[in-house]
């Protein structure tokens, strides 16, 4: 698991998880409510049905129905009778005067529900939900002599009191919940910006350098255990990279004298080759052969032919430019790539490095000195020679010319094409 994917797993997983437990509180209240209600107005129609019963022979008698209603009866909720004229009886509640009259008793709001149960000429109980309202009729002799009303809603307001103390406990208890996860939270925002943003940090480093970039170096932000973890990466990541570049070198070097191999010694003339195309610069080959070398093997032996070749090599190098090439072409032949050199410049550094070899005689191990000579054959990148190889083959055919010239006679050979 990623590190950041645990980071918001622990951040926002818990106080996401508490809002399933607040809708369905909610949606619990609402039911709650509903069957409360649902039960209050059943018990409501039940009472309506046996006051109904009891009052059908005082509907002529106001102060027997007011006794009746509001002391033999003591604790109903909002009973009012009214005749069949819809002028109230009795009451057993308060009502307001004047223009703030409760509109759910006037004779406007209640003629309609009168009217209808008149027309039906039944004795169900009418129920107005928009006004909490159940009105039964009280039937004599199969004629609707009054009515009865009932108000509900301070009954249901009244039985819901406790309910909502409990929800309002239980919202605070979810409050302190969340309040403290959310905390937690906080805590956990802390401790991951401490230990798992190093882990990230890290983590990705890690995936860069298995990707080959051995350069990147991974950022220090802890002094705890991590810390020592990732300068410790770091320091075998920087071991790894300069034993890749040590064996980098060792690919593209020749183990005998330290220059460049014949491999290597491709890639980089195709490489100067093709920036020649790109910038019109002037690449120039030379390639240089020991005279007699096969001699001063059989006189001397190997180890001196060695010595001779590794001294011979470290003379060139010395003496060639920074953006030179020298590489070792094979056995006894050296070639040196020249960087923005023309014909005629190279043949100069031709001639200086043959008389540089044959000037100074080479010291071998028995503390002999061996003169050498050599022959050097010229060639540049031009419309005789338009790749790497031609080039090669160039600078071999003026070698060969040079070698013709007299065996012993080391000299230098510029490319002539042949008319």
């Amino acid at each position: 698991m990623k590190v950041t994917l645990l980071r918001k797993l622990l951040t926002f997983i818990l106080p996401i998880t508490m809002i399933p437990f607040f809708i369905i509180m909610i949606f619990y209240y609402m039911y709650l409510h509903r069957v409360l209600e649902n039960d209050v107005i059943d018990l409501q129609k039940n009472i309506l049905s046996y006051i109904v019963n009891d009052v059908k022979d005082m509907t002529n008698n106001p102060s027997e129905l007011e006794y009746y209603i509001n002391y033999e009866h003591d604790g109903l909720q909002k009973i009012s009778i009214f005749d069949k004229e819809i002028n109230m009886i009795v009451k057993n509640f308060d009502m307001k005067d004047g223009k703030d009259l409760d509109p759910r008793y006037t004779k406007e709001v209640l003629e309609k529900y009168f009217k209808k149960m008149w027309e039906s000429k039944n004795d169900d109980t009418l129920h107005d939900k928009k006004h909490n309202l159940l009105i039964k009729p009280i039937v004599k002799n199969n004629k609707i002599v009054a009515y009865v009303t009932s108000n509900y809603k301070s009954s249901v307001d009244e039985k819901m009191v406790a309910i909502n103390q409990t929800f309002l406990y239980l919202l605070f208890v979810l409050f302190v919940i969340i309040f403290t996860v959310f905390i937690i939270s906080i805590f956990i925002i802390i401790f991951s910006l401490k230990l798992l943003h190093p882990l990230e940090l890290l983590i990705e480093g890690i995936k860069k350098i298995t990707s080959g970039n051995l350069s990147f170096n991974i950022k220090n932000v802890s002094n705890d255990e991590i810390g020592v973890v990732v300068d410790a990466f770091n320091t075998m990541t920087q071991h790894r990279k300069h034993v890749v570049e040590e064996l980098e070198e060792l690919a593209i070097r020749d183990g005998l004298t330290g220059l460049y191999n014949h491999r290597f010694f491709y890639t980089l003339l195709e490489k100067e080759v093709a920036r020649d195309d790109r910038y019109h610069n002037t690449v120039a080959l030379l390639l240089i052969d020991i005279d007699h070398f096969k001699k001063v093997n059989d006189r001397y032996g190997h180890r001196a032919g060695d010595t001779i070749l590794r001294a011979l090599s470290q003379r060139l190098m010395t003496r060639a430019r920074a953006t030179d090439y020298v590489c070792r072409y094979g056995g006894e032949e050296i070639a040196v790539i020249l960087i923005e050199t023309n014909i005629i410049e190279a043949q100069a550094i031709a001639e200086e490095l043959r008389i540089l070899i044959e000037k100074e005689p080479f010291l071998i191990e028995d503390g002999r000195y061996i003169p050498i000579t050599v022959s050097i054959g010229v060639s540049v990148y031009s419309e005789e020679a338009k790749d790497a190889s031609m080039m090669v083959t160039n600078a071999d055919n003026a070698l060969y010319r040079a070698k013709e010239n007299g065996r012993g006679r080391n000299q230098v050979c510029v490319f002539e094409k042949k008319i």
